[in-house]
């Protein structure tokens, strides 16, 4: 009897001791399940995280990718003049003074000036700063005639000889509208809003890049001040 006991005190034992090593393997084996969830959620949101940031590994071949683009870059503004010349009677030997009146439609194209030397794009802050030239005429005017019209007909003795004579002043003026257009506040933000979109456009293309942060376009004279 006191076998039987005896024997039934160890079975209990060892049940007892199967069983908490039963719970024990089943509290690893949920302990593991939560700590690689764990870590495969911080795995995770690092990588989104870094996402944030990504974009900084890619500035020197953004900067590249912009001395590349030539098209994507060019703004196109059209204008139409009116253009008055004055032929004196006794200086031009006509019957009488003169008013030609030219109308023309000129246009023109711009981009913000980029060469290697020029510019360049730094990340400051949280953000990203593009150091650049301000915008040029990159293709010669491109000018169309509307009309002549002539004050007093009959006045001039080769009318298309005069016509051309005009256009040609006007050519010159062009030209120099050209310049004075560069620096409209208007045509500059315009130039700026496509250097900033096709950077942006490039960076957010790359892998790993998550968000592209605010951009901003300055002066590269100005950059020391900035």
């Amino acid at each position: 009897m006191a076998v039987l006991a005896v024997s039934g005190c160890i079975i209990s034992a060892v049940a007892v001791f199967i069983f908490m090593q039963f719970r024990r393997y089943d509290e690893q084996q949920e302990s593991g399940k939560k700590i690689l969830q764990v870590s495969t959620e911080f795995e995770s949101t690092k990588a989104k995280l870094l996402g944030y940031t990504k974009f900084g590994d890619y500035l020197v071949l953004a900067k590249q990718h912009l001395l590349e683009q030539v098209k994507p870059l060019a703004v196109t503004v059209i204008r139409d003049y009116v253009h008055l010349e004055h032929f004196q009677k006794d200086k031009h030997k006509l019957k009488s003074d003169v008013l030609v009146i030219g109308k023309y439609m000129v246009e023109y194209g711009f981009a913000i000036y980029l060469k290697s030397d020029n510019v360049d794009i730094v990340q400051e802050g949280p953000g990203i700063c593009i150091k650049c030239g301000q915008p040029v005429q990159t293709v010669p005017p491109s000018i169309k005639s509307a009309s002549h019209e002539v004050s007093v007909p009959g006045v001039l003795a080769d009318d298309r000889a005069t016509f051309s004579e005009v256009h040609q002043k006007f050519a010159d003026l062009a030209q120099r509208y050209g310049l004075a257009i560069a620096r409209e506040d208007t045509l500059r933000a315009l130039c700026k809003t496509k250097l900033v979109d096709c950077l942006r456009d490039y960076l957010a293309k790359q892998p790993g890049v998550r968000q592209v942060p605010t951009i901003v376009v300055v002066p590269a004279s100005r950059a020391g001040a900035e």
